[in-house]
């Protein structure tokens, strides 16, 4: 099942929402297959009962390759290729207090945090290189939304994962920033995580830290 972040977005939305189990479930099917609530409420039980067994099937396979697949260095989004940068030393410091702030909220600001990481690519006659030039943060976020939520999620695991492993190093450096949230947000950033069901490249990851 292939599912881009703008689409995980709305189905996490409901899945966290206070609606009761029942109207959760019809709002995620709907979501899912584009039937109407009408649809469903005139479909019979039984057909009904299969179309949630399928839902189901697809979200435990998804869940299965979530945890199996690994962070990726390009991705290709809407023709356009990016790169996406891992090494924290070459964030400036706007950069560190975008992805502290947006890292409150992995899931909400998953595009944002793609946003934030990549830089376009431009075809050279060598072939793809970085694009020096300025970038529209909120137009490339909007772009990432249609990134596959799989490959943009352990993108950003992967990104915050280093960040919080070098928060003790970098802790003097936050402390210099201009900005007084940013140390604030860094302590944030290293709760991040917690709570998160982290797929196998990032438990292998912690024991090796």
């Amino acid at each position: 099942m292939k599912v881009s972040i703008k689409k995980f977005q709305e189905l996490y939305s409901i899945a966290q929402s206070d609606f009761d189990e029942l109207t959760k479930s019809s709002l995620l099917i709907q979501n899912l297959t584009g039937k109407t609530e009408a649809e469903l409420d005139n479909m019979n039980i039984v057909k009904y009962g299969a179309l949630c067994k399928k839902v189901n099937k697809l979200f435990e396979n998804f869940t299965q390759e979530l945890d199996n697949k690994k962070p990726k260095q390009y991705i290709k989004v809407k023709c356009q290729w990016y790169f996406l940068n891992y090494d924290i030393r070459n964030q400036n410091a706007g950069k560190y207090v975008e992805l502290a702030t947006f890292s409150g909220d992995l899931v909400g600001n998953l595009h944002k945090i793609m946003a934030t990481m990549a830089t376009p690519m431009v075809w050279s006659w060598k072939g793809l290189k970085l694009y020096e030039g300025e970038v529209n943060h909120n137009k490339m976020a909007n772009d990432m939304q249609e990134v596959e939520f799989e490959v943009a999620y352990h993108a950003a695991l992967f990104f915050c994962a280093v960040l919080k492993m070098s928060m003790v190093s970098l802790n003097t450096y936050f402390q210099t920033l201009e900005n007084p949230k940013a140390a604030h947000l860094a302590k944030n950033l290293a709760r991040t995580l917690d709570g998160y069901t982290m797929p196998k490249w990032y438990r292998n990851l912690k024991v090796s830290a």
